[in-house]
C-alpha cells in the first residue's frame, strides 16, 4: 500500500476507512468511530476545547458520537470504522472497553488481532467480505437489534433521497408523531441529533457520488449540498480533514 493510498469498505450502514490520516483537525463525527493506529500510536487529546491540553498515546480509541475529538497521528496508516447509526455496534464496541470517558473510550480488547486485521485488509491480503465476518466476530458488530420501525423508515428515506431538504415537522409527520417526540426517540435510537445526521447522510451520498465518477461539484449538489465550498466546510467539521484529500487517494470497496 502506497504513502498515500486509501480505502473505503462499505458495509451496510458501516464505513470503514483504511489509509493517511491526512493531518486531522479537531471535529465531531455524526456516529461513532473506532481509530486504530496499524503502524504505530496515535494520540488523543484530554479536551481538544484547551490550547494546552495534554493528550494521551494509545494504539485505538472509541470516539463517542457528536463528541468533539482530536487525534495526532505522526506517520503511518489509520483504520476508521464508522459504526451503524443505530446503538447497537456503539454498546458492542462499549462492552469491549476497559475505560469510558465523556468523549471516548479506551483499552480494546483483542486490539493486537484487530489491528493485525485491519492491516491485512488495508494491503488487500485480506479481502473484504472475510474481513466482515472477521470484524463481526472480534467485535460483535453487525448483528442487526430491533430498530423503532418508524425511525428505520425516516432513515431509510434520508438515504435513498439525500438531496431533499428533510424537514423536521415533515418527517415527523410521516411518522405520525410530534416533531418533539420524533426527535427524542431518533437520538435514543441514533445517539446523534438528526440535523447531525442530515449532514452525515449527504456526506455519505457525495463521497459515493465521487467514487462513481462525478466531481467534486457535482457530487456536492446531487446529495443537497449548497455548493461545493459548503461541502467541504461541513466535511472539515466531520472528519477533520479535507473531502479533496480524502477523494484523489480513495478506494471503494464493497456497498
Amino acid at each position: 500500500m502506497g504513502a498515500q493510498a486509501a480505502k473505503l469498505i462499505g458495509w451496510g450502514a458501516r464505513v470503514l476507512y483504511l489509509g493517511p490520516a491526512f493531518g486531522l483537525t479537531p471535529h465531531r463525527n455524526a456516529t461513532g468511530v473506532l481509530a486504530l493506529g496499524l503502524d504505530g500510536p496515535l494520540q488523543v487529546a484530554d479536551d481538544p476545547e484547551d490550547a494546552a491540553t495534554a493528550y494521551r498515546t494509545v494504539r485505538s480509541v472509541l470516539i463517542l458520537p457528536n463528541s468533539l475529538h482530536h487525534l495526532r497521528i505522526e506517520q503511518g496508516r489509520m483504520a476508521f470504522l464508522y459504526v451503524d447509526p443505530f446503538g447497537h455496534d456503539l454498546r458492542a464496541l462499549g462492552a469491549r472497553m476497559a475505560e469510558a470517558t465523556p468523549r471516548a473510550a479506551f483499552g480494546l480488547q483483542q486490539e493486537a488481532e484487530l489491528i493485525e486485521l485491519m492491516t491485512g485488509l488495508a494491503e488487500g491480503r485480506v479481502a473484504a467480505q472475510e474481513g466482515r465476518t472477521s470484524l463481526r466476530a472480534l467485535l460483535g458488530v453487525g448483528v442487526r437489534g430491533k430498530a423503532n420501525p418508524r425511525i428505520l423508515a425516516a432513515l431509510r428515506q434520508m438515504r435513498d433521497e439525500p438531496h431533499r431538504a428533510h424537514r423536521l415537522t415533515t418527517l415527523a409527520a410521516r411518522a405520525g408523531l410530534s416533531p418533539s417526540r420524533f426527535l427524542h426517540l431518533f437520538k435514543a435510537e441514533t445517539s446523534v441529533p438528526l440535523r447531525r445526521y442530515r449532514i452525515w447522510n449527504r456526506m455519505g451520498a457525495a463521497v459515493r457520488a465521487s467514487g462513481q465518477g462525478a466531481s467534486l461539484t457535482e457530487a456536492a449538489h446531487a446529495a443537497g449540498f449548497a455548493s461545493s465550498s459548503h461541502f467541504s466546510s461541513a466535511f472539515r467539521d466531520m472528519f477533520g480533514m479535507m473531502p479533496s484529500d480524502f477523494l484523489k487517494s480513495v478506494q471503494q470497496t464493497g456497498a
